[in-house]
């Protein structure tokens, strides 16, 4: 017959399991309120290891075809990097100035005339009584110097980062330089040669996404450029910039490029170019993001689309912009650890696209 002695032993299991329960929640949300006011600091490591991941596969290709040593295949990928920085930050300031200028123009007269017919077409259906009571002019509701103001602060965000992107470079340049002692290092684990082959195959896996991500991202700007100018839609090489930068980051991204690009065709062209142009829009991420990217990417992975849009909003607050940027390289690594841990592995296979099945337990055969 069971006693109450037998039953202590396992109560006393449940309990230590709930206590660790806590107090790793408890050092999680430590560690994630820490990297949120760290964020001058690690952002610029994040990025740094984020251009080294990416920067990687040329450097590997310049040793590999044209026989450059390691230090010069470094340094050339390293001042490459530098001079695509330099040239979109100085690209950048340059058609936001203009877009201030326009702004102040040809923008703001299209802006009046777009109200005006916009009213006159709610006259047909008796509501321009009722709309001109909400907005009694144009300036109640679109106003310009607000326009112009967010302009200037994202300009001035844009060059502070350019000039953080030295101190982005000089880390990345160390990154880069050690990756085959890393890689060395790595191999020569020997104990749990399980989680090193994870490991290995997750930076594998994280260096080819990056690839295939940037890749895709040139398609989509290149794409988004040449529709934008085909509509005349003005500006259409900082859409097809914006477009780019903004397709690392998933779901979110796409779609905050359209609207810049979908309302300029609106005020510039009227209601039928802004339609044909966010139609474009929709069908260039839907051939990029639905059809090529999981052709070459597959779902290496293992990360279901719910978990991957929470990562990006989740990183977004606590890193910023760049934390949207490196949320699927981040949760791969921390999904890893998570599969790794005795205790949270029942997280991993949560958050898994496609879990493995439970093994069926061998029974012994008691009859021997």
């Amino acid at each position: 017959m069971e006693t109450e002695n037998d039953k202590t032993p396992e109560k006393n299991g449940a309990q230590g399991d709930g206590r660790r329960t806590i107090v790793l929640a408890a050092a999680a949300l430590i560690v994630v309120f820490g990297l949120k006011m760290a964020r001058d600091m690690v952002v610029p490591i994040m990025m740094a290891a984020f251009l080294a991941i990416i920067s990687y596969s040329i450097t590997g290709l310049l040793r590999r075809y044209l026989r450059f040593p390691h230090w010069l295949a470094v340094a050339f990928t390293v001042l490459v990097d530098f001079g695509i920085l330099i040239a979109v930050g100085c690209l950048i300031n340059y058609l936001a100035l203009d877009m201030r200028a326009t702004l102040q123009g040809e923008f703001a007269g299209r802006f009046n005339e777009l109200y005006a017919e916009t009213m006159q077409w709610l006259g047909k259906f008796g509501m321009e009584d009722q709309a001109r009571a909400m907005f009694s002019s144009p300036q109640d509701l679109f106003q310009l110097r607000a326009v112009q103001d967010i302009l200037q602060t994202a300009t001035g965000h844009i060059l502070s980062l350019m000039s953080t992107s030295t101190l982005v470079l000089i880390l990345m340049t160390f990154l880069l330089g050690e990756a085959p002692l890393f890689l060395r290092n790595l191999r020569a684990i020997s104990h749990n040669p399980q989680a090193k082959g994870d490991l290995l195959n997750a930076l594998r896996g994280i260096q080819k996404y990056l690839f295939i991500k940037t890749i895709a991202s040139l398609c989509t700007g290149l794409l988004v450029w040449v529709l934008c100018v085909a509509m005349n839609v003005p500006f259409a090489f900082l859409w097809g910039v914006l477009a780019y930068v903004l397709n690392y980051i998933p779901t979110i991204g796409s779609i905050a490029a359209a609207i810049p690009g979908t309302l300029m065709a609106l005020l510039m062209g009227g209601w039928g170019d802004a339609a044909a142009v966010g139609l474009g829009y929709l069908a260039i991420n839907c051939a990029i993001g639905n059809g090529v990217e999981p052709l070459f990417l597959g779902k290496q992975f293992g990360i279901a689309t719910s978990v991957v849009l929470l990562s990006v909003l989740f990183w977004g607050w606590v890193w910023g912009p760049c934390g949207m940027l490196l949320a699927v390289p981040v949760t791969v690594l921390i999904k890893l650890a998570l599969e790794n841990s005795r205790d949270l592995s029942w997280v991993a296979h949560i958050i898994d696209d496609h879990p493995k099945k439970p093994s069926t337990p061998t029974t012994t055969n008691n009859n021997d």
